[in-house]
């Protein structure tokens, strides 16, 4: 019976790489010498031949600020796994547990992580002499985004709508996500309509809302527009944003943010930040 809680006798990695915040060797894997690709990502582009026009018309694609969309890129890394058969084993059902799902992949640059669906390639035994398993490699393939996240930044924002400057990390626009953490009063209150506005860069987002007041030992009550997954909750319930508006991302360098909401009838107090994942294109 495999003991997947034995405590690994072989940390031979030596790389520093992590799947989902783990290191190769707490997989009872290391990576091998030369084993390591990052494959390109080339911009979606498009050009339309035109008589007379050498190159043709640039009919690319450019999001709101300039940047055209990325392909994604493979990274492959190769790994083995040595020991006795049950270590190597072992190995291979850590490693298996992670094939097709989405994981990050760290330390291949000090910027971030690498993020996609993994693919774990066939195992290749080899036997000495006697026919006793000496090792076994395998290829990692991740079918990866084509930026390196780096880690979760955050913002804290200055109250009723007045403006916050900050500067955002990385190389290329991320979606940000408004937090508002309110407080609603606890006493027999009457339901109010309300308006919670984020606006990042002069882009703004308007969500629709009822207060009806909070219990006595209630959390403050959070609101979350997700810019990345473009959705909205109230306290962990779907909302939307008003018709008109769009989800913002928001380029590298000085940004503005502001925050409200209104009316605070039933408002004793909240608090409100943003958080970013910087995204770098190498």
């Amino acid at each position: 019976m495999m003991n997947t809680n034995r405590l690994r006798g072989l940390a031979l990695d030596k790389s520093r790489l992590t799947i989902d915040g783990q290191h190769l060797s707490d997989y009872a894997v290391f990576a091998t010498a030369g084993g390591i690709t990052i494959g390109e990502t080339k911009p979606v582009t498009s050009f339309q031949s035109a008589p007379g026009r050498s190159g043709g018309w640039d009919m690319t694609l450019d999001d709101a600020h300039g940047y055209p969309a990325m392909e994604r890129r493979e990274i492959t890394i190769t790994v083995a796994a040595t020991g006795d058969p049950m270590e190597i084993e072992e190995a291979k059902a850590l490693i298996g547990g992670r094939n097709g799902r989405s994981i990050r992949i760290g330390g291949l640059t000090s910027l971030g992580e690498y993020r996609g669906r993994l693919a774990v390639g066939a195992w290749a035994d080899r036997y000495d002499a006697g026919g006793a398993l000496q090792w076994s490699t395998c290829t990692l393939a991740l079918d990866a985004d084509p930026y390196a996240y780096g880690p979760e930044q955050r913002i804290d924002l200055n109250l009723d709508d007045r403006t916050t400057h900050a500067r955002i990390l990385g190389n290329r626009p991320t979606p940000p996500v408004f937090h508002q953490l309110i407080d609603e009063k606890v006493d027999d209150v009457t339901p109010v309509a309300t308006t919670h506005t984020f606006t990042a860069n002069g882009v703004q987002v308007r969500v629709a809302n009822t207060l009806t007041g909070a219990g006595l030992w209630d959390d403050p009550h959070p609101l979350v527009i997700d810019c990345e997954n473009r959705n909205v909750t109230w306290r962990g319930e779907a909302r939307a944003i008003a018709i008109d508006d769009d989800y913002p991302t928001v380029p590298p360098g000085p940004a503005t943010f502001s925050g409200t909401v209104s009316p605070k009838t039933n408002v004793k107090k909240y608090t409100q930040h943003v958080t970013y994942t910087p995204r770098w294109l190498l």
